[in-house]
């Protein structure tokens, strides 16, 4: 649920901090874009404005992205931009909006769980079969779903990573009538969305002044302080760094952002390094889940809930379904009253 920033209560020596943290609280003091008409009348600028919502929304995303930054690059580099704004709202809006399209949304898929690969229904190799060709499929340099599929089930030992249900794909009839607790498994990707393509909507201003991030990847690496292009390398997606196995319930939460995943702690509240299971014949054969991509997911899932993005996108994706009811009888019409109504709200 969306929540307002919190007063100051970060770093008191750093001046650059609590000018930018100063900027968002005062962003987010206005209920609506309206209130600053002289400022946003300009050529191309209201469609942003009315893209990245209300001020509110703009204010959270950023103030809640500098408290939330994984690395230590993302929020020197955000503190940056903010103040390089000097408050204005153009350029405040196109840089929330570059860490919504450019970094949130990459993170979540709004179409749920993606369509996984129908089982072989082959028998089931030996495990020592099965560790070689992993082997043979880590050489690849590059991975088709059914190929990852294959790699994350043998990491994972057929389990989900959450509940740790046995895939009933996996095994023979006999065991699943003796535990009918075992699920069909499903494959996360961390990096939902390809983040190579270009961030569309931003204002000749946005775009001057924040040229570096014409892609998502440029964003998630100014923020999360990696390249997740070098990362994945030319396996992209499908790669077992970004990928595990699960069964559909904490898929579609993990998709959503409505979970994510935080370091492990003693009771002491040391990190516990390493406990992430990795099975396999070798533990260095198949890569576990990358740490930095999880932590990542996880500050764009905090951000995205506490700031309203979440609830924009969900929005914005209805949005986008109902027009594919536009073939239906009467379609004409409901269109152009559509687009009337979207008229109206733009000016």
């Amino acid at each position: 649920m969306p929540q307002n920033l919190p007063a100051y209560d970060l770093d008191a020596s750093d001046l650059s901090l609590r000018t930018a943290y100063d900027t968002c609280l005062w962003l987010e003091s206005f209920s609506a874009w309206g209130t600053f008409a002289t400022d946003i009348e300009h050529e191309r600028s209201h469609a942003i404005m009315v893209e990245t919502d209300f001020p509110t929304v703009a204010a959270r995303v950023l103030g809640y992205g500098l408290r939330f930054a994984h690395s230590q690059a993302g929020p020197s580099a955000l503190i940056q931009e903010i103040n390089e704004c000097n408050r204005d709202l153009e350029l405040l809006a196109g840089l929330a909006h570059l860490y919504v399209f450019g970094l949130i949304q990459v993170f979540r898929n709004p179409k749920g769980p993606t369509p996984d690969i129908s089982p072989s229904q082959s028998p089931k190799p030996s495990s020592q079969l099965a560790a070689q060709d992993a082997e043979h499929l880590l050489r690849k340099t590059s991975l088709t779903a059914k190929e990852l599929r294959k790699l994350t089930l043998l990491r994972e030992n057929n389990c989900c990573v959450f509940t740790g249900a046995r895939d009933r794909a996996s095994i023979d009839i006999n065991m699943l009538q003796a535990d009918p607790a075992m699920s069909r498994m499903e494959m996360v990707h961390i990096i939902s969305q390809y983040s190579s393509e270009a961030i569309g909507r931003v204002t000749p201003a946005a775009r001057a002044k924040f040229d570096w991030a014409r892609t998502a990847d440029a964003v998630i690496e100014r923020f999360g302080g990696l390249s997740n292009r070098a990362l994945l390398d030319d396996q992209g997606l499908n790669s077992p760094l970004n990928a595990f196995m699960t069964t559909s319930d904490p898929h579609i939460a993990f998709d959503q952002l409505d979970m994510w995943l935080t370091p492990a702690k003693t009771s002491n509240g040391d990190l516990m390094a390493n406990t992430y299971d990795v099975l396999a014949s070798d533990p260095e054969v198949i890569p576990a889940p990358h740490p930095e991509l999880i932590a990542v997911h996880a500050a764009c899932a905090r951000v995205a809930h506490m700031s309203g993005a979440a609830e924009y996108l969900e929005e914005l994706c209805r949005e986008t379904d109902a027009i594919s009811v536009m073939t239906e009888p009467n379609a004409a019409n409901e269109l152009a009253q559509s687009l009337k109504a979207l008229q109206l709200h733009c000016r």
